[in-house]
């Protein structure tokens, strides 16, 4: 059974979803399977009342301009995205909506509410995307998959191998179960325990896991690594370029705080820097 119902958030302002991350971000939408609906917000710009000042700097037509362009963006993305997503035999709908910047995440944070997966594509500067990501993980009750695509790199529409980060824990558990469409379509699953960072976190803890995959006909294999003192994060990259992981399922811990995040280490490196594409969910 695959993911059904795929949310993709591309990006329009300030700057918009490079054709090649929009390229790589959906051929890894159709490696997951199901109808895959776009979405590009407008953004639009509020300015309070000042006659003088809009009169000596001309605020209001800077604004329209700057609107203009994320309408633009948002058309052209969405046309582009349609013409690939129906080849593809993929294409679930776009939807446009019109809202200020900070209402964005809060917004396709509501979308993602109804859809199995949101997939946020990541550009040259991930800064923007990071604030989305958050938002999603922590008030769509969905998981998140952060896609960092590469300039110049072939769009992959399979996923090769897909390593979970296990350590008995409750968001782990959820990561679990959230990621398992994705676990039945990859070639390869790792369950990945690292050692000397949790003590619940014990070379045993994964054999359930790979029992409880086997009940969904998926096959695991286990590995563990010792922290040796370094941090999760540093340790997760490691293991993701030595071993070429195309999915990495964890768990994410943390909590949001009105408009702030409160994340934990390992999950804060993956959403700043993430080293392959990134499942998570709290």
């Amino acid at each position: 059974m695959a993911f059904k119902d795929i949310l993709l958030h591309l990006d329009t302002y300030p700057d918009a979803t490079a054709d090649w991350a929009a390229d790589q971000a959906l051929a890894f939408c159709v490696s997951l399977g199901g109808q895959v609906t776009g979405v590009a917000v407008q953004a639009t710009i509020a300015l309070k009342s000042n006659r003088l000042a809009d009169f000596v700097l001309n605020f209001g037509e800077l604004a329209r301009s700057e609107e203009g362009r994320s309408r633009a963006a948002a058309d052209q993305l969405l046309d582009r995205f349609e013409t690939a997503a129906t080849a593809a035999g993929v294409y679930g709908g776009r939807i446009c909506p019109a809202a200020e910047m900070f209402e964005v995440p809060e917004q396709i944070a509501g979308l993602a509410r109804t859809r199995d997966v949101c997939v946020v594509p990541y550009g040259r500067d991930p800064g923007p995307q990071q604030g989305l990501a958050e938002a999603l993980i922590f008030s769509s009750g969905r998981p998140v998959i952060i896609v960092s695509p590469q300039e110049g790199h072939a769009p992959k529409t399979e996923i090769g191998t897909a390593v979970i980060a296990w350590d008995g824990g409750r968001s782990a558990a959820a990561a679990l179960a959230a990621a398992l469409p994705a676990l039945r379509a990859a070639k390869t699953v790792v369950v990945l325990t690292i050692l000397n960072e949790k003590p619940s976190a014990t070379p045993a803890v994964a054999e359930d896991v790979i029992r409880h995959l086997a009940q969904h006909g998926v096959e695991a294999e286990a590995l563990a690594f010792d922290s040796a003192g370094a941090k999760i994060g540093s340790v997760l990259e490691h293991v993701i370029e030595r071993t070429g992981v195309d999915l990495l399922v964890m768990g994410a811990f943390g909590h949001s705080r009105a408009r702030e995040f409160v994340l934990g280490g390992a999950t804060r490196s993956m959403i700043e820097a993430p080293p392959t594409a990134v499942l998570l969910a709290h």
